[in-house]
């Protein structure tokens, strides 16, 4: 959340120019990047299902070249199992050396030398007889040599052609059968054939990157391109596999039937490797949309450039304005909303030096007259004169409270001029309020107390000067003076929470409830607690200033809060 925000923050505070770039660059992108996303999308798609095609093809041409020749070495053994001589020689009972000697040379050696030669890939034809044949180099060897082998049972129960394969070898059995005597002999008919030779359609595929496994209709592994090493499993029962995923890497897989047989042939290719053709023309299409875009940046910045020509003069004008010139260098006749603005802008600056003669001006030296003629009524050096000579005169005839009326006149008006400045220390404000408490004391035959409870930590600060009289002032006029007798004001102050409170409270008549809430609201004919309040909240904001509370009959608090500053 915080980034999202920190990074909304970033956006907005760009500068308006690169905004304009931004918004321009990502309109003209979305198009770019949707038509360039689909093309790319589509030509890889196509590129990919051509290259599946095409490898497909090649699969099916291999397969079907193999399964052409495992049909020619069928009908060899076919040729080879019906061959009567053959049948005959392996069923018959032998009785004299000789005679089984010619069988052995002049008929089997003979078709099978003859086999061989018509096919070179048959390394070896071996007949396995329940006769009373006798082993005849590989040519001929008793059935019972194969009777523990893993096929012989399947083979016992069919008369097609089984295939067999163990790591390098491959071989072909088909059982012999003599439907024409009474008490036939077991012989069972064994091809070894070429394993490379009989594999070698695939060699073109392999050599293209990919790997093929071919599995029996129980699952057995018949071939595999990987040599023994560790191979994907695939089950006989699965449909044709589109992709797959294997020792971390993605495979696309194709599958073809070997009907003679009923082998299954799986060909399983790395998709980077059939991908990899498309790559030439997917490269084209990225660096024609990287083209676009580059572009579409390039015109989004001279472009904006040109748009932003009139509002950086209109900026670089409004900052002299800042400055304090009121002189306009920029204008325009353009119609749009810049033109209107810069417009508007000139008419505000001819504006505003017609206020400033009219009323700033004008304000300033009314106000400079109205304090010379102040400073002409009330001129601080003759009034303190005029007051020292008081104080001399008294002293003279010993009217010591004329003298000390003469003293605290002089200091109350001093602090309260202050020279001309707004801001006092707090201790010439104290220093302030107890003269004038002083003078009210002495008119009112000191018929009430007065008691001070000031923080010294206070006294260095400043603070605008006459806040705490009219405060003073108000509590004797509204509380004491009209108490029947009596009564007593204290002024309190010190630092809370890095601020100044004075706080001034008297034991008076109070103030009602509707008049209370009307006090600081209503202007009064003086300086009163009004201007006192409005004063501090123009100066330091609104959480400072007046607050009162009282209770009628019992008096009357009045709290000013001030920032403490140096």
């Amino acid at each position: 959340m915080q980034s999202w925000r920190r990074l909304r923050h970033h956006i907005r505070d760009l500068k308006f120019q690169t905004k304009i770039k931004l918004a321009f660059l990502l309109i003209s992108m979305i198009p770019v990047i949707v038509l360039g996303g689909f093309c790319f999308s589509e030509t890889r798609s196509l590129l990919i299902e051509q290259s599946k095609s095409d490898l497909n093809a090649a699969l099916n041409q291999s397969a079907l070249t193999l399964n052409n020749q495992l049909e020619v070495y069928n009908k060899i053994m076919n040729f080879l199992s019906f061959n009567q001589s053959i049948v005959n020689a392996a069923n018959h009972t032998y009785t004299s050396t000789f005679e089984m000697y010619d069988q052995l040379v002049n008929v089997i050696d003979q078709n099978f030398y003859t086999a061989r030669n018509l096919n070179s890939g048959i390394e070896r034809l071996t007949l396995y007889t329940g006769s009373n044949l006798h082993q005849h180099g590989q040519t001929v060897h008793p059935l019972d040599d194969i009777k523990a082998a893993e096929w012989y049972p399947d083979v016992m129960k069919t008369t097609q052609v089984l295939w067999f394969s163990d790591d390098t070898n491959m071989y072909c059995v088909r059982r012999i059968l003599n439907t024409k005597q009474k008490n036939p002999k077991n012989n069972i008919l064994f091809a070894r054939v070429q394993h490379d030779s009989l594999f070698a359609p695939f060699e073109s595929l392999e050599a293209q990157g990919a790997e093929i496994l071919i599995q029996d209709a129980k699952g057995r592994v018949v071939y595999s391109s990987e040599h023994g090493q560790k191979h994907p499993t695939f089950r006989a029962a699965d449909p044709s596999h589109v992709e797959m995923q294997w020792n971390g890497q993605n495979f696309t897989v194709l599958q073809t039937d070997i009907s003679t047989s009923g082998w299954k042939v799986y060909l399983y290719k790395p998709t980077g490797l059939i991908t990899r053709s498309a790559w030439w023309i997917v490269s084209t299409v990225i660096f024609m949309i990287v083209a676009c875009i580059a572009a579409v940046a390039v015109a989004g910045t001279l472009f904006s450039r040109k748009f932003i020509t009139r509002i950086e003069q209109l900026r670089n004008n409004m900052k002299t304005v800042e400055e304090g010139s009121l002189e306009v260098n920029v204008v325009s006749d353009s119609k749009d909303e810049v033109g209107d603005l810069i417009r508007g802008f000139g008419n505000m600056v001819d504006k505003t030096k017609v206020l400033i003669k009219k009323v700033y001006v004008e304000e300033i030296a009314r106000k400079e007259y109205e304090m010379k003629a102040l400073q002409a009524q009330i001129n601080p050096h003759f009034l303190y004169n005029s007051l020292s000579i008081i104080n001399w005169r008294a002293l003279r005839i010993r009217a010591t409270d004329i003298s000390e009326m003469a003293q605290l006149l002089s200091t109350f008006y001093r602090t309260t001029l202050n020279k001309g400045n707004n801001m006092i220390l707090v201790s010439d404000e104290i220093l302030n309020v107890q003269s004038y408490m002083k003078i009210q004391l002495i008119m009112h035959s000191k018929s009430f107390e007065v008691e001070y409870q000031t923080d010294e930590a206070i006294f260095p600060y400043h603070m605008p000067n006459l806040m705490l009289q009219p405060l003073i002032e108000n509590a004797i006029i509204h509380g004491i003076e009209n108490r029947d007798q009596g009564g007593k004001i204290m002024l309190s102050g010190k630092l809370e929470n890095g601020c100044i409170v004075f706080r001034v409270e008297d034991n008076g008549i109070g103030i009602p409830p509707d008049r209370l809430s009307q006090l600081l609201e209503s202007p009064s004919k003086g300086y009163g607690l009004k201007n006192v309040h409005e004063r501090a909240k123009v100066m330091y904001g609104p959480e400072y200033g007046i607050t009162i509370n009282s209770i009628v009959h019992l008096g009357t608090e009045v709290t000013l809060k001030l920032p403490a500053g140096e």
